[in-house]
């Protein structure tokens, strides 16, 4: 890592999404989930932009940069929780986490694909590390899930995962010549109103359940997970590239898998164990300087 700051922007990440993945399950039920994702963006589209007016920090971007600002709203701000959601009706929190993992190295994928970015080894093989650290972790509720019952539901996180990727990449190219708040707060704008536009056109209603589970999960995702969560991931990904931020998304599996020990009954094996080691290690390849001469 760069410096304090950065390992400060990963911990607020790391956490606040470990979280988060709990509390998207507490969203299911009577809400459809594309409209749940509608709320959260909405909301916190709203506090942000209205922190950023109080405080004077909102910025403009030319129009001619919005198609990119779209481009992140529909890749980070609403088409990909809106995969995670519908998959989360079929799939425990833990293994949507994993899943979400493997954004550390479609992330390095991406530069190499698309700026031909040398692949790091300390990159590659910490990101594998880190992975098939969490797949051992969650390899019981794997199993316990089964592939094949779940079938096609696999897809749609991964589709979510590579979506976030991409992003990402969106993001560092906007950040380099806009203010980074105002850049998302920009593409939480875009995700909410495509989100709605797909709600209108499929048809589903739009209302808020007097449930307070549901209405403090919406609180946490919107404030802390979305406009708190996301500001601070993209800083990381400012600072750090694509490659190196994303694996925050190896990390923050960890803390759900925590969460679901303590209030979902996760049990710890041998394996799990081995994989919680696998991925600690290889958080610290690649977050680690390379040594110089």
């Amino acid at each position: 890592m760069k410096d304090a700051t950065s390992a400060v922007l990963l911990t607020v990440v790391v956490i606040s999404w470990g979280l988060s993945w709990y509390a998207m399950g507490l969203q299911l039920g009577e809400v459809p989930p594309l409209v749940s994702v509608s709320y959260r963006f909405l909301l916190a589209a709203i506090l942000l932009i209205g922190y950023l007016v109080i405080t004077r920090r909102l910025r403009s971007i030319p129009l001619k940069h919005h198609g990119k600002v779209f481009a992140l709203g529909f890749c980070i701000f609403s088409m990909n929780y809106y995969c995670f959601y519908v998959s989360a009706e079929f799939l425990p929190s833990g293994l949507l986490s994993v899943i979400f993992a493997t954004a550390a190295i479609m992330g390095a994928f991406n530069q190499r694909l698309f700026f031909g970015v040398a692949l790091s080894a300390r990159v590659l093989i910490g990101a594998v590390s880190g992975v098939v650290g969490l797949l051992f972790l969650s390899w019981e509720t794997i199993a316990a899930v089964g592939v094949a019952k779940v079938g096609v539901v696999l897809v749609l996180p991964f589709v979510g995962t590579y979506l976030f990727s991409l992003g990402n990449i969106f993001s560092a190219q906007l950040s380099q010549n806009h203010d980074l708040p105002s850049v998302v707060a920009y593409g939480m704008v875009y995700g909410t109103i495509i989100c709605v536009a797909l709600c209108l056109v499929l048809g589903l209603q739009f209302s808020i359940p007097s449930d307070p589970v549901y209405l403090g999960s919406l609180a946490y995702l919107a404030v802390i997970a979305t406009a708190l969560g996301f500001v601070t991931y993209l800083s990381l990904v400012n600072r750090e590239g694509p490659a190196r931020a994303a694996y925050a998304t190896v990390l923050f599996p960890i803390v759900a898998m925590l969460v679901s020990t303590w209030l979902e009954g996760f049990q710890w094996t041998g394996l799990a164990f081995l994989g919680f080691a696998l991925a600690l290690g290889g958080t610290m390849l690649v977050f680690s300087k390379p040594k110089t001469a």
